[in-house]
């Protein structure tokens, strides 16, 4: 399989783009990825480098990591293989495919992969907001979600920093006013979550809900009732 992207794996079926970048909280991605693909989408994942350092000190995953970074391409890793037993894809391996960061001539990377109905940048590094937010596109995930503004598509960005500066406000109103959702990862308590999966699920159906996909996964508020 070429891991910069399974072509066979490519169809006109509805699909989503998740994005990790190297800011803590890897698990978020993780988990829109599972909740995606069990709803029944294909999704294009990719990793910044930096965020295969975070997923390494965070998860645990892909120990045999010696140098500061690594990328898809490197197929010695297994990374498909590592996701895929990690969080027990193993029936549904096919429905998502890894896609190099720096891989610019991918499909997603042009407004004519129709298919394509959103994307997450989750969690976002203020380094990759800040280039989102500017136009810059050097790489194949800041490519990706400057086709989502400019196709008017949903672009959900997860800004994981604290506090916020002036300029990290900045760049997350030009967004907001480019048409993206901004949703920190902030947890809510009211659910009174038990575990941390249930705060990592607090935020994945946050993300489903601003990309318009119907779901179960956290408890919503039903308010009190009058007295």
């Amino acid at each position: 399989m070429n891991i910069k992207e399974n072509i066979n794996k490519e169809t006109n079926e509805s699909s989503y783009i998740v994005a990790i970048t190297g800011a803590s909280g890897p698990i978020y991605g993780f988990s829109l990825l599972k909740a995606l693909i069990f709803r029944s989408f294909f999704v294009h994942l990719i990793i910044s480098k930096p965020g295969f350092r975070v997923i390494k000190d965070e998860l645990g995953m892909f120990g045999n990591i010696s140098e500061p970074y690594i990328n898809a391409a490197n197929k010695s890793l297994n990374i498909k293989d590592e996701i895929i037993n990690k969080f027990g894809l193993q029936k549904v391996g096919d429905r998502f495919a890894i896609l190099d960061d720096d891989f610019l001539e991918a499909r997603i990377a042009s407004g004519s992969a129709k298919n394509v109905n959103g994307m997450a940048v989750i969690p976002c590094s203020m380094g990759s907001l800040s280039r989102i937010a500017n136009g810059i596109s050097g790489n194949l995930i800041e490519r990706a979600a400057d086709v989502m503004l400019k196709e008017r598509k949903k672009l959900v960005v997860c800004p994981r920093e604290t506090p916020f500066s002036d300029i990290h406000l900045k760049n997350m109103l030009s967004l907001y006013s480019s048409g993206a959702s901004i949703l920190p990862p902030i947890p809510a308590f009211y659910n009174k979550p038990q575990t941390i999966d249930d705060i990592v699920d607090f935020i994945t159906g946050k993300i489903l809900d601003s990309l318009g996909i119907d779901n179960d996964i956290y408890s919503r508020w039903n308010g009190y009732d009058a007295k």
